[in-house]
C-alpha cells in the first residue's frame, strides 16, 4: 500500500469512527465517555485530513484555499482514477 493508499484509509477509518460515536451520541447524549471518545476520534480525522491535504491537496472544494485559481479541477476526477 502506498502512502496516498494508507493516508486515505486512515481518513476513511476516524471518518467512520466519528460517524459511528455521533449515532451512539445520538441515542445516549450523557455518556461521558461516549463524548470523550467522540472528541478522541474527530481530533483524531482531522489531523488525518490536514496531514493528507498538506501532501496531496484538499479533499473537499471548500478545503481549496485557492485565491486566484480555481484548481480543485486540476487534479484526476475520481473516473480518471484519482480517488485511491
Amino acid at each position: 500500500m502506498d502512502t496516498r493508499e494508507s493516508m486515505m484509509q486512515q481518513v476513511y477509518q476516524t471518518s467512520f469512527a466519528v460517524v459511528d460515536a455521533q449515532l451512539f451520541l445520538d441515542t445516549h447524549p450523557c455518556d461521558q465517555a461516549a463524548m470523550a471518545y467522540y472528541q478522541q476520534v474527530s481530533s483524531m480525522y482531522q489531523d488525518a485530513v490536514s496531514a493528507f491535504t498538506a501532501q496531496f491537496g484538499p479533499l473537499d472544494a471548500p478545503d481549496s484555499n485557492d485565491t486566484t485559481y480555481w484548481s480543485w479541477i486540476s487534479d484526476p476526477w475520481p473516473w480518471e482514477g484519482g480517488c485511491v
